[in-house]
């Protein structure tokens, strides 16, 4: 395998999440980009303006680095490192398992079902 050839992505349990909640925390995403590795975006309760303001950062970190970024769903932002290559039914994993996630419960809290 040469320096052009995309590298397959670990195994997708191993694509870490982060869910930043302040703009010092924007830097660990695209640290893990810059070392090759694939990371989920979570903004779902980091807010829109936050969001937009990871996104503006991310755009071009992705951009010097030969990345891409890519909407799994809302609120939610795959970053894939160059060179990356994440087969189309890990993107769907990754995305099936967001979903879930964001219909779960947070910790901690009871549900009741009447």
């Amino acid at each position: 395998m040469d320096a052009t050839t995309p590298r397959k992505a670990r195994a997708r349990a191993t694509v870490p999440t982060v869910a930043p909640t302040t703009y010092d925390d924007f830097r660990q995403p695209v640290d893990r980009l810059c070392d090759g590795i694939p990371m989920l975006v979570d903004f779902d309760h980091g807010g829109e303006q936050l969001e937009r303001r990871f996104l503006d950062f991310a755009a071009g970190a992705v951009y010097a680095l030969s990345g891409h970024i890519e909407r799994i769903a809302p609120h939610a932002y795959l970053l894939v490192p160059s060179g990356v290559d994440l087969p189309p039914e890990d993107v769907h994993h990754l995305r099936e398992r967001h979903l879930a996630r964001r219909h779960s419960p947070a910790p901690g809290i009871s549900v009741r079902r009447f």
